[in-house]
């Protein structure tokens, strides 16, 4: 008799025990731990909220598991869920990186584009201004008889800016110096060819002579008022390129001149040069 209480005893024990074992099992147990760890970010339920949801629906049936074999099941089930939130929000996180870089992009290139378009609007204001001191310059030496020609812009300095037959320039002739230094200080690229010019009364030889030395007079006050002396080439040519007829006083004033040539920046001064007659 007490054999078969020992027997029922230890039964009903057995049976017991195994309807205390836990069915979850390990597996179940990790899903349901990183689905949890889930829902508690913030940024993950924003990011994929959906896809949080559905993976909490297979959380809720893991809550009830009647066998191992559901729980095997449901564990397989929840770990799917929550790869597919996590791959949700990554994408969804790449996605807004990229737009944000494309924002950046587009924002770069109109700052860009805005600074090409500042720099070209400052070239034209300033190609204005150039065009209009130019101009303004230009008009300046009017006075002193500027023409455009094949050799660049020449001035004249005629013959009542010199006492007669000698090279000093007189006070009269200070305003013209001044106007043409303004202007070559301003165009510092510019060479500048200086000859000198006679009409044909006294010898050959004098006339070149003069013509030389007043020539050298305007290269000096030139000098005198900051124009360095390489810029300038001088040059005599005497009586032998008259403006005008020396058969009669007006003619042979206009011939006896010095005459300032401003080459087009660039030139080469000696291929300006007039070549000498004999």
């Amino acid at each position: 008799m007490k054999i078969y209480i020992n027997i029922a005893l230890l039964s009903l024990l057995f049976l017991s025990g195994c309807s205390q074992k836990p069915l979850q099992g390990e597996r179940l147990k990790a899903a349901k731990t990183a689905y949890l760890k889930l829902k508690e970010d913030p940024q993950i339920n924003n990011d994929a909220p959906m896809e949080l949801y559905s993976a909490g629906k297979v959380y809720a049936m893991s809550e009830s598991v009647k066998s191992v074999k559901e729980a095997d099941h449901l564990a397989f089930m929840l770990e799917g869920q929550v790869e597919v939130v996590k791959e949700s929000a990554r994408a969804k996180k790449l996605t807004q990186d990229l737009q944000k870089l494309k924002a950046l992009k587009t924002q770069a290139l109109l700052d860009e584009k805005e600074s090409q378009l500042l720099i070209l609007q400052k070239e034209a204001q300033k190609a204005r201004l150039e065009a209009q001191m130019t101009q303004e310059k230009l008009e300046a030496l009017q006075e002193l008889n500027a023409k455009q020609t094949n050799r660049g812009l020449v001035l004249t300095l005629g013959d009542v800016l010199f006492e007669t037959g000698k090279s000093k320039l007189l006070a009269g002739s200070l305003r013209a110096i001044e106007k043409l230094t303004v202007f070559l200080r301003d165009n510092p690229e510019r060479l500048v060819l200086i000859e000198g010019h006679t009409d044909n009364v006294g010898s050959a030889t004098f006339n070149l002579d003069l013509s030389l030395r007043r020539a050298g007079a305007v290269e000096e006050a030139l000098i005198a008022k900051g124009i360095v002396s390489n810029r300038m080439s001088v040059k005599g040519y005497g009586e032998i390129y008259p403006v005008a007829s020396n058969n009669e006083s007006a003619g042979r004033q206009r011939n006896r001149r010095v005459e300032i040539v401003i080459l087009e920046e660039g030139a080469n001064p000696e291929e300006m040069l007039r070549e000498i007659q004999n």
